[in-house]
C-alpha cells in the first residue's frame, strides 16, 4: 500500500533513508563499537526525479563547512560511492564554502568514500516514529524485520512527515488521509497523531 509514487511525506524522488555506519574498516561496527566508522545516513532516490547535486544542494543549505567536531563518529562528512560522486561533492563544498564567506583554509567538512555501510541498531531507524508507538507497532506488523521497516518507504515517508511536528498542516493531513488507501488501523492511528498535533498548536 502506498507506494513509492506517492509524494506524501517526502523530498519528490527519495524513496527511503535509514541510518547506519560508514566511512571505516571495522567488520561489523555497533553503536558502542564503532571502529573508526561515522554515523551517516544512506538515501535512496529516483535518479530521474532527483540528482546526487540536489541533496548535496539541500545538505549545503543545512550546514556550515567551518563546523568542527572531532569526534570520528559525529564527523561533519559527505560521502561519495563513485568518482563522479567525489568530484560533484568536492565542487559542491568549494561553492558552499563561497557562499558562506569562507576561504579554503577554513572549510571542515570531510569528503569521504562511503566504503561498505552498515545498517544501525533497529531503535535507531525511524527516530521520530518512536514518538508514536502506536503507529510503529502497526508498522512492525507489515514490516517483519528491522532492516525491512528500515528499508520501507511508507515508514520513512511517516517518519519525515511527523518529524516535522508543528510545520505541517495537520487539519488538510487529517481531509486527505482516507485518499492514501493505508489499512484502517493505520489510518486511525495517524488521525489520532494529527489530532494531537494540532491540539499542540494552538
Amino acid at each position: 500500500f502506498w507506494g513509492p509514487d506517492s509524494e506524501f511525506g517526502s523530498l519528490k524522488g527519495v524513496l527511503r533513508t535509514r541510518v547506519g555506519y560508514a566511512g571505516g574498516e571495522k567488520a561489523d561496527p555497533t553503536y558502542y563499537s564503532l571502529g573508526k566508522h561515522t554515523e551517516v545516513i544512506s538515501i535512496d532516490y529516483d535518479p530521474e526525479v532527483l540528482k546526487y547535486e540536489d541533496l548535496l544542494e539541500i545538505f549545503w543549505a543545512a550546514h556550515r563547512c567551518d563546523q568542527i567536531n572531532t569526534s570520528r563518529q559525529y564527523m561533519n562528512a559527505v560521502f561519495y560511492h563513485d568518482e563522479s560522486q567525489k568530484i560533484a561533492a568536492e565542487n559542491s563544498r568549494a561553492g558552499a564554502a563561497v557562499k558562506q564567506g569562507l576561504d579554503a583554509d577554513e572549510v571542515q567538512t570531510t569528503i569521504a568514500a562511503v566504503g561498505k555501510f552498515t545498517y544501525a541498531e533497529g531503535y535507531h531507524q525511524k527516530y521520530y516514529l518512536t514518538r508514536f508507538g502506536e503507529i510503529r507497532d502497526i508498522l512492525t506488523k507489515s514490516y517483519k524485520t528491522e532492516k525491512e521497516l528500515a528499508d520501507s518507504t511508507v515508514a520513512t515517508r511517516l517518519n519525515a512527515y511527523l518529524g516535522s511536528g508543528m510545520k505541517r498542516d495537520w487539519a488538510v493531513f487529517i481531509k486527505e488521509l482516507p485518499d492514501y488507501g493505508m489499512p484502517e488501523e493505520l489510518e486511525k492511528a495517524l488521525s489520532k497523531a494529527a489530532v494531537r498535533m494540532l491540539e499542540g498548536a494552538k
